[in-house]
């Protein structure tokens, strides 16, 4: 306790040597809240099109950021193979928001218009508020946290360093991180496709922020975001409306977080002090999303979400030749799939848990 009490204490003052940007740095989460809810309430609701079913806004907002991740990739591609500068990628970063987040609009707002109950939050049984509020505040605690405290630097890992270069150079990979000099063996091509450090680039051209603290500081926050709203989602689909049972395995997934923050090969190491690389992205956000999808079973409904998560993995996450853990999750979950649906494991599991079998 007495260690904490002093980390906290050391929070509140880099709250207040923050102080300064907080205006500009609200604004930035505000946005990072805004777009990517916007972009994704459109994908949805065009997915769900013909069916009364709710909008949430956990998958309106993980399918956004998605879509984001994904311009941003096409934009790091066209700098990093066409040699556009940063600069120019910026403008079409700022149109390719401001263009898709106006087409967006039209189906969201003639939803909106004809069933506005689909953007209702959905119902909830089975207890009080106390279980959500609890969890809140765990939540609260740990963005306050991972926003305050020092980064601890993670072996091998050169994302604000290529950020700088990037920002220095106004190019995609013109010099080494490293070095500030030209590259002269090159890269290997699998690296040089990673466009996260685009993206936060590409963020951070918006707001006048250091790169350090954008990535450190303030994306940890988005992504420990996302990653609840993957753990919700997959909370919701278990236990359907389930008020205590769904904050019970929210409030479960915190501690496990705050517990395992003191060992870094544990997610909660990741969460809390290294949410910006590409492998905590993949592990606190892309995984339990795809598996709530795969644990889905109107394909139909799931595949173009299924599809982003593979390639949000490939844009940012060394993976091999781009083929993660994301297809090989859902993979195996589609193997299982149709394997359960036959009539010896059927059976089989009838005679394990005692149910009675299928004709």
């Amino acid at each position: 306790m007495v260690y904490y009490f002093q980390r906290t204490c050391v929070a509140c003052n880099k709250l207040y040597e923050k102080g300064a940007d907080a205006q500009m740095i609200i604004l930035l989460w505000l946005l990072l809240a805004l777009i990517p809810w916007l972009l994704g309430a459109a994908v949805q609701t065009v997915i769900r099109r013909g069916t009364p079913e709710v909008v949430p806004m956990t998958d309106a907002w993980i399918t956004g950021g998605l879509c984001c991740v994904g311009l941003a990739e096409a934009l790091h591609l066209l700098g990093a193979f066409g040699h556009l500068s940063l600069s120019g990628l910026r403008m079409l970063w700022y149109c390719g928001l401001a263009g898709l987040s106006l087409l967006s609009l039209v189906p969201v707002v003639w939803t909106w218009r004809r069933h506005r109950e689909r953007f209702r939050i959905l119902p909830q049984e089975g207890g009080s508020f106390a279980l959500p509020g609890l969890f809140l505040v765990l939540v609260l605690t740990q963005a306050v946290y991972v926003y305050c405290m020092p980064a601890i630097t993670a072996p091998g890992d050169i994302t604000v360093e290529t950020l700088r270069s990037f920002q220095a150079a106004d190019g995609i990979y013109r010099v080494n991180p490293l070095t500030g000099q030209a590259y002269e063996q090159g890269m290997s091509m699998r690296h040089r496709i990673l466009g996260l450090p685009t993206l936060y680039a590409l963020i951070g051209a918006c707001f006048p922020v250091d790169g350090g603290v954008l990535v450190q500081n303030l994306m940890p926050v988005v992504v420990l975001a996302g990653a609840y709203m993957a753990y919700y989602r997959l909370a919701r689909l278990l236990f359907g409306d389930h008020l205590r049972k769904k904050y019970l395995l929210l409030i479960l997934v915190a501690m496990i977080f705050w517990c395992g923050e003191g060992f870094p090969w544990l997610d909660g190491y990741a969460a809390l002090h290294g949410a910006w690389l590409g492998t905590s992205v993949r592990n606190l956000v892309l995984l339990p999303y795809a598996l709530s999808l795969g644990l889905e079973r109107d394909l139909r409904r799931t595949w173009p979400c299924m599809l982003l998560c593979v390639l949000a993995e490939a844009s940012v996450c060394r993976t091999f030749n781009g083929l993660g853990m994301c297809l090989l999750l859902l993979a195996v979950m589609a193997v299982l799939d149709k394997a359960g649906s036959r009539g010896f494991c059927r059976r089989l599991s009838s005679r394990i848990f005692g149910g009675e079998e299928e004709p």
